[in-house]
């Protein structure tokens, strides 16, 4: 198997966050109206978290194949540690200044089943206020975590790659119907909260693709490379079609038909394509720019500021103070950066060498 550290993630991920950093600059204070349309044709941010869905489950699933292949198992404990390190530290910082704010700003509130929401990663459900609503994507991304790792290391370790195929194949097709129930509320009302906005059953097919793109680079590397190399523009123009399409029909209100079933899927799709395309042909084309310094530094810094840039992009008004620069557009990006660089300095990295120890 290949390195760990796979060429062209933090430049994906760079992309990813600008992607939300752009979409939520409208909900900054100050924000130019005269800029609507050209924000809300140039920035998605659900698209951005799709695409960390579709990286999140390829590289958790890589770690453990590679784990695999030198071990010959994968440890469930180790795994669920590392991913505590990777997550808990800037998450639990992040809460804290959440509970200072609530002290000290007694306008800004959260209800109490919005902090149950923030503490048990269920905040996709139970819904939050605008500056600790992003955490859905998290808490989608570990429900989707309880079941996958040990799916996979209880059972699908021992199967064929048809097999783990297979399986991953099963939310890929479910997501979709999901959808079109919440879409259509045909649904017992019992189910309500199982079909909400960011329900995890609507979403768990991007993370599924991801699972799938490390399992075929894993097993079947020559096969794709073979595909990629002899027609790379066919593949880029597949994927670029797969994104846009449903990008642009969102964007118009046309084609529900397609766009709620089958939107996302096939976004997370080409989004899978582009990621296999660049790890294995990290020096092809546009791909380079990911690879960049100061693309992969984004990157890098891409979880931290993702969990602090909301508090920024949060009306002045919410927390019961007047407009200062780092909560207005566009300097409140600035002040996002800077949160974020203290987080992974201070937080962030000294974890590395911890999580090191469970690899």
């Amino acid at each position: 198997m290949t390195p760990q550290r796979l060429q062209s993630l933090d430049g994906w991920r760079a992309i990813s966050i600008l992607l939300v950093l752009g979409a939520h600059s409208k909900m900054a204070f100050g924000f130019p109206h005269r800029f609507d349309s050209f924000f809300k044709w140039s920035f998605d941010g659900v698209l951005g978290v799709r695409f960390f869905f579709v990286i999140s489950g390829f590289l958790i699933t890589w770690l453990m194949l590679v784990e695999k292949a030198k071990t010959g198992q994968v440890s469930l404990r180790r795994f669920y540690i590392r991913r505590a390190l990777r997550i808990l530290p800037v998450y639990g910082v992040f809460l804290g200044v959440v509970t200072l704010i609530s002290i000290f700003l007694p306008t800004y509130k959260q209800s109490g089943m919005e902090w149950i929401g923030n503490l048990t990663f269920t905040t996709n459900y139970v819904g939050a206020p605008w500056s600790t609503g992003h955490l859905w994507s998290l808490a989608v991304e570990e429900q989707f975590y309880i079941i996958w790792p040990s799916v996979f290391v209880l059972w699908l370790i021992r199967q064929s790659i048809n097999v783990s195929i297979l399986v991953l194949v099963v939310p890929i097709i479910c997501s979709p119907i999901f959808r079109v129930m919440a879409y259509t509320h045909a649904y017992p009302p019992f189910f309500k909260v199982l079909f909400c906005h960011f329900s995890f059953l609507l979403f768990f097919d991007g993370l599924s693709m991801g699972c799938l793109c490390a399992i075929l680079l894993s097993e079947k590397r020559s096969v794709l490379e073979d595909y990629f190399s002899s027609r790379p523009f066919t593949w880029i123009l597949a994927a670029a079609m797969f994104i846009f399409i449903p990008y642009v029909l969102n964007r118009l209100y046309i084609f529900g038909i397609f766009t709620v079933p089958l939107g996302n899927t096939f976004q997370a799709a080409g989004l899978a394509i582009l990621l296999l395309h660049s790890v294995i042909a990290p020096n092809w084309g546009f791909y380079r720019m990911l690879n960049r310094r100061i693309i992969s530094g984004i990157g890098v810094l891409s979880y931290s500021i993702y969990i602090w840039q909301q508090l920024f992009c949060t009306q002045p008004a919410d927390y019961g103070i007047s407009p200062a620069w780092w909560l207005t557009f566009p300097t409140w990006l600035i002040a996002a950066f800077g949160a974020a660089m203290l987080s992974y300095f201070c937080v962030e990295r000294p974890m590395l060498n911890l999580r090191a120890k469970f690899r």
